[in-house]
């Protein structure tokens, strides 16, 4: 059994992201720009197997470059790894964080988000690049932090 870590993207890793999300078939431009709130996943060799990206608009963020390498990934791993980016995402006082996605739903789901409407997403988040970029055929997702 392959043994991965989570950590946050150096600067070092930029290339090797972008490598990943081509190689997957995800838009990769503008990473750069937010590369600080990127987690990556490596196994015990130190290769890159997997990341997801967070781009911050004040108490909002959005979700975007989620990729685990075919050969590395397991519901069970995609999982554990989307928590781990939840609580980042908490951590960074995060109140609610939206995606775009095809496919992949029940996954989304299985960690309470829910499918919402593009028109109830947060103008700052509409106005991203990445989320005026996305396919028309992509749902969009939506988690809520909840204070208890």
């Amino acid at each position: 059994m392959m043994t991965v870590f989570v950590r946050k993207a150096k600067e070092s890793d930029l290339l090797k992201v972008q490598r990943l999300l081509a190689k997957a078939g995800v838009r990769e431009e503008g990473i750069e720009d937010h590369l600080e709130h990127f987690l990556v996943v490596v196994d015990d060799r130190d290769e890159m197997i997997g990341t997801i990206g967070m781009e911050k608009y004040g108490a909002y963020a959005l979700f975007r470059s989620f990729v685990i390498a075919a050969n590395a990934w397991t519901v069970e791993r995609s999982l554990h790894f989307l928590s781990i980016a939840l609580q980042y995402a908490k951590e960074q006082k995060i109140e609610a964080i939206y995606l775009c996605a095809q496919g992949s739903n029940r996954l989304f789901q299985q960690l309470g988000f829910r499918e919402i409407n593009s028109d109830d997403v947060p103008s700052n988040i509409k106005e991203s690049a990445h989320f005026k970029n996305r396919r028309k055929d992509a749902s969009v997702w939506m988690y809520e932090f909840t204070s208890l």
